[in-house]
């Protein structure tokens, strides 16, 4: 490759910096989800009851931080070993902000929506497709190790290929369940723990 055709490390900085931007920006606004219960009366035994209400939207809001959380993580991790960059690696950064962006949008269309099949269906592709961007960008830039160090083992590349697709399928494999019911695509979202 020709040194015109692509960006040194100089660049990165402004990528990773943008991108922690994003997240930071998504985690902050999934916890406007959570809702404060306005009580008609007094009592504390009336407030209690309203927050055990409110108890599903608190656990839509764990898991969506955790999956926000992990491909932050997931982010972190590839980045680290890139060395450089192109265009084709700045867009696949950027399309996989965008869904990340989308994570409070899908936070309120499963707490909302969440016994219809196709809020979970949209819902399991928009928490699949910024794992899946990131899954491309590892794979582009280690390819040929492109954009990374040429030391790094190709065993090594191979495993962290593989790690970063678990959990998109995942989330992939639970649009047909959502077929057979829109819970059971969610409670099959719970394999993501112990994978």
């Amino acid at each position: 490759m020709r040194r015109s055709d692509y960006y040194e490390a100089r660049g990165l900085d402004r990528i990773t910096g943008l991108s922690d931007g994003v997240f930071a920006f998504s985690l902050t606004l999934l916890s406007m989800e959570l809702i404060v219960p306005q009580l008609s009366g007094s009592g504390t035994s009336l407030l209690f009851q309203d927050l055990l209400d409110e108890y599903s939207r608190f656990v839509v809001f764990l898991l969506t931080f955790i999956i926000t959380g992990a491909y932050w993580s997931l982010h972190h991790r590839i980045f680290r070993f890139i060395r450089g960059y192109d265009g084709i690696l700045m867009r696949l950064n950027l399309f996989s902000l965008f869904f990340i962006i989308l994570m409070p949008f899908i936070t309120k269309l499963i707490n909302q929506y969440g016994d219809t099949r196709v809020a979970v269906i949209v819902a399991a592709a928009g928490y699949a497709a910024p794992g899946l961007l990131l899954g491309f960008t590892w794979h582009y830039a280690s390819t040929g190790h492109r954009f990374i160090d040429p030391a790094i083992p190709a065993g090594f590349v191979r495993l962290t290929t593989l790690k970063n697709y678990i959990s998109p399928s995942v989330f992939l494999i639970s649009i047909p369940v959502a077929f057979i019911g829109p819970k059971y695509a969610l409670l099959f979202w719970l394999l993501l723990f112990p994978l």
